[in-house]
């Protein structure tokens, strides 16, 4: 989604300055919301433009305050009423380079696994520790501070999921680089193998069922251990 309905939903709690706007975006919702100067006042024009936000104070760039106006508000509780329709499926670019790397680019497709991989463990890292260091709770509640705990925890869960699917991705394309595989778009052999050739779709099963069994499963779900770049 849009940088737009959380930032409406920041200038209903107060007017803000503009710079101010994108720490409060990361310091509420985590280092997934980081957005840069260029993009946070691209979105902000676009934004009073559209009657959504209005001026009321500050001079130059840097120093404009930005209150919510009635059409903003509206905006902002009409998506918040929305159903989100269930969660969405990602499309992984590296799936899409795995899928399409073909035989004589299967190598460099396990490099970039590789990397996706340490990627993964350093990111994780990294956010495991900026959720311990979000202050625990003393004398009164923090809601910010629970908040921001839970939107960095859903980060984290995404991180290890993903990490455990390169994993199981490496595993997978070592395995099939072994193979005497038959690729799309490539010709066939005479005599090669097909559903029909086996005797129909049981047979074919039984092929594949020389795979190992661990290839056909998806990715584990189990704890992940957190390795360094360096490892």
């Amino acid at each position: 989604m849009s940088a737009k309905h959380a930032l409406l939903g920041l200038l209903r709690e107060r007017p803000t300055y503009g710079y101010q706007l994108g720490e409060r975006l990361q310091q509420r919702l985590g280092p997934a919301w980081a957005i840069n100067s260029g993009h946070l006042y691209q979105t902000l024009k676009r934004m009073e433009r559209e009657g959504l936000i209005a001026r009321v104070d500050g001079s130059g760039r840097d120093r404009q305050v930005f209150a919510l106006t009635d059409s903003g508000n509206a905006e902002f509780l009409g998506w918040f009423a929305q159903d989100e329709g269930g969660p969405q499926l990602p499309r992984r670019p590296l799936l899409l380079k795995i899928t399409l790397a073909g035989p004589d680019r299967l190598k460099d497709a396990l490099q970039q696994i590789g990397a996706y991989e340490r990627d993964c463990a350093d990111r994780l890292n990294v956010l495991s520790r900026e959720r311990a260091e979000v202050p625990d709770e003393d004398h009164r509640v923090r809601a910010d501070h629970v908040l921001l705990r839970l939107g960095l925890s859903a980060d984290i869960s995404h991180l290890r999921a993903e990490l455990g699917w390169s994993r199981h991705a490496r595993e997978m394309v070592s395995w099939l680089l072994e193979q005497d595989a038959i690729w799309p778009g490539t010709p066939r052999r005479s005599g090669s193998a097909t559903p029909q050739a086996l005797g129909g779709q049981d047979a074919w099963k039984g092929r594949v069922g020389g795979i190992p069994s661990r290839q056909l499963q998806p990715a584990p779900d189990e704890p992940v251990r957190i390795v360094s770049r360096s490892a």
